[in-house]
C-alpha cells in the first residue's frame, strides 16, 4: 500500500515540486519516498510496506516501462509462479513486482488478471511514449488527475490535498459542488469538487500521450451458477479463500468489529484462520443511543479475538473534528466518518498496519431497507424518493436552506443534482436487463459507494498509514453477487440474505438475529445544549467567519438549530452536521467558495 503521484507531457516539473507533492501525502506512505524522472514525465511513491518489505522499491522498471503501484495484488504468488515459469526472474515477495512483466505480456488486459486493489500509473516509452493510468473493478484506490491548461501535461496523485502542490493546479471551485454534496452525502465521481479535476471511475484505464486523453471502463468478467451448492456455501467458501489471502501480510492484521452482521461473519472466519486475531470496535464515553460495543464485545468473546475498544470522549470532538476534515480530500457527510478516523489512529497506535472491514456487502447483497422499499415502490414518483435516501437534505430542504441567487444559479445548470440522479435512476431501470432491484444495487456499486464510502475509508485509513483491506469487494465476490438472483438477496423481510446464510453457522443468535443498525455517529443526540459539539456547530455555522454565506441562507440555518435545540430531529441534525463538515472543509483549505 503506497501513495503515488506523476506528470506526463509539458515542460518538467521542478524537483523541489515533486518533493512538496510527495511529502503533502507522506501520512500514506511513511516507510519510503522515491521519485524517478525522465524526459518530459516522473512519476513517485510513498511507501507502505506491507508485502515483500526488504524489496520491493517502487518506482518500478522494465526496459522502457516504469510503473508506481497504491494497492495489495492478493494473487500475486500465483501470478509470480506463472511468469517466472515464462522466464521472468524475481528478488523477494513483493506482490507489486509482477505488474510490468503482466503488462509487458499482455497490454492493457493485465489488470483483469489482478485480484486485489489497485491504482497504478505506467509511464510506456515504447512506440508511442504515454502514461497509463488504471484502477481496480471496485474503486477502492483513489486517483486523482488533471490536464493543464494548454493540454500538453497530465499531473496525478492519490489525494487531492498533494495534487494541489503542483504549481498550475486549477483550483477553481465548481460552483454545483455544494448542491451535488447535499444531493448525495459527497461529491460523486468522476467530476470533482474542483472544476478542471477528476476522479479515476471504477475499473478504468486512462491514457495520455501529450496530445490526446482517452478513458475506458471494464466490466467484471459474469459469473454462472449451475444451482447445485446454496448461494450461502458459496459465499462462504469464496469468503475464507479471500480472507486467509487478506490475512497473508508481512505486517500485523487485524479486523474492525463493530457487532453488526457482516464485521462480525468477518471476524469468525478470521478466527478460524489465525490464531487469536485482534479485533477492533469504537464506541462514545456516555450514555449513547445505538451503542454497539455490547455486541462487539459478544463477538470477540465468541470468536476468541483480542479485543481492542477504543473509547471516544465527545468533549474531544472540536480538535478531532478539525483533524479528520483534513483528511477528507472532499466535503463527506457521514458522520461515522469521524469514528472512522479515530479508529484507525487507534489501529495504528497498537501496531497494526492492516484492517480488514466488512464494507460493501450491503451494496452488494441487497442490505439496506432503502433498496427494498423502491424496488417495491410502483409509484410514479420512486425514483425520486428513493433518492432523498441518499441525500442529506431533499429537494424541499434545500429550496428553503439555498440563497435565491444560487437556486438561480442551478436552474441555468440543469437543476438540482438529486432530482437529476433520480431522473437517471428511473432511465437505468426502465432500459435495464437485470430487475429493478440489482439495477438499483449495480447503480450504488458505481456511483455512490466509490464517492461516498471507498473514498473514506482510504483516506481515513491512510491518514495514519493503516492499510484497509475489504473481503466484500474482491472481484470473485462481486461476481458471485452479480449472479446471484435478486429473490435470493432479498427473502421476505430477510435483506442480504446469502450473508445472513453465510454466517448463520459461525455466529451466535444474537449476532444473526439483531435488527440491523447503522455504525454511525448519533450526531441527533449529541447535537443538544451542554455538549461540545452543540457549541461547535453553533460557533461555526452562526458567527461572523461563515464561508458558505454565497450558497446557504443564514435565517434557515438558525431556524434549523433552534429547532434542534427545542426538539431533537434526525433532519434538522443531519443537515446541520453536513454544514458543519462544509464550512470546516473551506476553512482548512482556507477557501472562500
Amino acid at each position: 500500500m503506497c501513495r503515488i503521484h506523476g506528470s506526463f507531457g509539458g515542460e518538467p516539473i521542478a524537483p523541489h515540486v515533486l518533493h512538496t507533492v510527495g511529502e503533502a501525502q507522506r501520512h500514506g506512505g511513511p516507510d519510503a519516498r522515491t521519485l524517478r524522472t525522465g524526459d518530459g514525465w516522473a512519476l513517485g511513491n510513498n511507501r507502505l510496506a506491507v508485502q515483500g518489505i526488504a524489496h520491493g522499491q517502487q518506482p518500478y522498471v522494465l526496459g522502457d516501462l516504469t510503473c508506481v503501484f497504491n494497492g495489495e495484488i492478493y494473487n500475486h504468488r500465483q501470478l509470480r509462479a506463472e511468469l517466472a515459469a515464462q522466464g521472468h526472474e524475481f528478488q523477494g515477495d513483493c506482490d507489486g513486482d509482477v505488474l510490468l512483466p503482466l503488462y509487458e505480456r499482455y497490454g492493457d488486459a493485465f489488470v483483469r488478471r489482478l485480484e486485489g486493489m489497485f491504482a497504478l500509473a505506467i509511464v510506456d516509452l515504447r512506440d508511442e511514449p504515454c502514461l497509463k493510468l488504471f484502477s481496480d473493478h471496485a474503486g477502492m484506490k483513489s486517483l486523482y488527475y488533471y490536464v493543464s491548461a494548454d493540454g500538453r501535461r497530465l499531473c496525478f496523485a492519490s489525494e487531492l490535498q498533494a495534487l494541489a502542490r503542483f504549481p498550475d493546479f486549477p483550483d477553481a471551485i465548481d460552483p454545483s459542488a455544494v448542491d451535488r454534496y447535499f444531493g448525495g452525502r459527497a461529491i460523486w465521481g468522476p467530476g470533482t469538487v474542483y472544476t478542471g479535476v477528476r476522479t479515476l471511475p471504477p475499473g478504468s484505464a486512462l491514457r495520455f500521450d501529450g496530445n490526446r486523453l482517452s478513458v475506458e471502463q471494464r466490466q467484471l468478467d459474469a459469473l454462472v451458477l449451475d444451482g447445485s451448492t446454496s448461494v450461502g456455501d458459496l459465499l462462504d467458501r469464496t469468503l475464507r479463500h479471500e480472507l486467509a489471502r487478506m490475512l497473508d501480510a508481512d505486517v500485523p492484521v487485524c479486523v474492525i468489529t463493530s457487532g453488526g452482521l457482516d464485521s462480525s461473519y468477518l471476524t469468525a472466519l478470521a478466527a478460524a484462520t489465525v490464531p487469536e486475531p485482534h479485533s477492533f470496535t469504537i464506541a462514545y464515553r456516555g450514555d449513547w443511543p445505538g451503542d454497539e460495543r455490547h455486541f462487539a464485545r459478544e463477538v470477540a468473546a465468541h470468536c476468541g479475538t483480542r479485543h481492542h475498544e477504543v473509547v471516544l470522549d465527545p468533549a474531544d470532538f472540536p480538535d478531532l473534528i478539525d483533524r479528520f476534515v483534513r483528511h477528507l480530500d472532499q466535503p463527506n457527510n457521514a458522520p461515522h466518518g469521524l469514528s472512522t478516523f479515530a479508529l484507525f489512529e487507534a489501529v495504528h497506535d497498537a501496531g497494526f498496519k492492516v484492517a480488514v472491514t466488512g464494507d460493501g456487502a450491503d451494496e452488494l447483497f441487497g442490505g439496506y431497507a432503502r433498496f427494498v422499499k423502491a424496488a417495491r415502490d410502483d409509484g410514479a414518483n420512486w425514483h425520486r424518493a428513493y433518492q432523498d435516501t441518499m441525500a442529506a437534505a431533499g429537494t424541499a430542504t434545500l429550496a428553503r436552506l439555498y440563497t435565491p441567487e444560487y437556486l438561480a444559479q442551478l436552474r441555468t445548470t440543469g437543476g438540482h443534482f438529486g432530482d437529476a440522479c433520480g431522473d437517471e435512476i428511473q432511465r437505468r431501470v426502465r432500459g435495464g436487463r437485470h430487475g429493478k432491484l440489482e439495477t438499483l444495487l449495480r447503480y450504488d456499486q458505481t456511483e455512490r459507494f466509490p464517492s461516498y464510502i471507498l473514498r473514506r475509508v482510504d483516506h481515513l485509513g491512510m491518514a495514519h498509514a493503516v492499510e484497509a483491506r475489504i473481503p466484500f469487494l474482491q472481484p470473485s465476490v462481486m461476481r458471485l453477487a452479480h449472479a446471484v438472483p435478486p429473490a435470493l438477496k432479498v427473502v421476505g423481510e430477510t435483506v442480504k440474505a446469502p450473508v445472513a446464510e453465510a454466517a448463520r453457522r459461525r455466529l451466535p443468535r444474537s449476532i444473526l438475529d439483531r435488527p440491523k443498525q447503522p455504525f454511525t455517529l448519533p450526531v441527533t443526540a449529541m447535537i443538544k445544549p451542554g455538549e461540545a459539539l452543540y457549541d461547535l456547530i453553533g460557533d461555526t455555522l452562526l458567527g461572523p467567519r461563515t464561508r458558505c454565506g454565497a450558497y446557504i441562507r443564514r435565517d434557515t440555518v438558525r431556524e434549523l438549530f433552534r429547532m434542534q435545540t427545542e426538539r431533537p430531529d434526525a433532519h434538522a441534525a443531519e443537515v446541520l452536521w453536513s454544514l458543519l463538515i462544509l464550512e470546516t472543509w473551506f476553512a482548512t483549505r482556507n477557501l472562500r467558495p
